[in-house]
């Protein structure tokens, strides 16, 4: 199990108070989805898929993109959980007073495209277009442990993640 994983989500842009234009991203600590107001066992499945998948490393950035790849290309996801569900109350969550730390930001519209695809989606090259690693790295060296600060605070009184299913159905797409 990766320690300090960090899970990231683009959604619809939406004014933050403070933000110089629209947020259309967050990164939060794994251990947020298992915070006791977002929908559980769901979210707990989700935090395992972030921590427990294989070659995971400590203080990694996991879009949930890559999570995507990993459960074959979306397909998976029933028998984890119902994301969509999760990433909503994910992001009220993050937007509420006092819920959880996170780090929200407005990515150019182009570079959100690019986070919401898998790990393997071609980008063509002389558009002045980042790799998807690229932007990745950029993004995770603002990461608490990339700066030497504490982990983002996910949150009181978390609760264990769920043992069932006792191994997840991970399947990379076209594995």
């Amino acid at each position: 199990m990766a320690k300090d994983v960090y899970f990231l989500t683009v959604h619809e842009p939406r004014d933050y108070p403070g933000a110089p234009a629209p947020v259309n991203g967050v990164i939060v600590h794994a251990l947020t989805l298992l915070h006791p107001d977002l929908p559980q066992p769901d979210a707990g499945r989700i935090y395992r898929c972030l921590t427990e998948f294989p070659g995971r490393s400590p203080g990694c950035l996991v879009p949930l993109s890559t999570l995507n790849y990993e459960l074959d290309d979306g397909r998976l996801w029933p028998q984890v959980a119902d994301w969509k569900t999760v990433v909503r109350a994910l992001i009220a969550l993050t937007r509420a007073p006092g819920g959880c730390e996170s780090m929200p930001f407005a990515l150019p519209s182009i570079d959100a495209a690019l986070l919401a695809v898998g790990p393997f989606a071609p980008v063509p090259p002389g558009l002045g277009i980042p790799e998807r690693s690229q932007l990745l790295d950029t993004l995770a060296s603002g990461l608490p442990e990339a700066t030497g600060a504490p982990p983002l605070w996910p949150g009181d009184n978390l609760i264990a993640p769920p043992g069932h299913p006792v191994t997840l159905p991970y399947l990379p797409h076209g594995s």
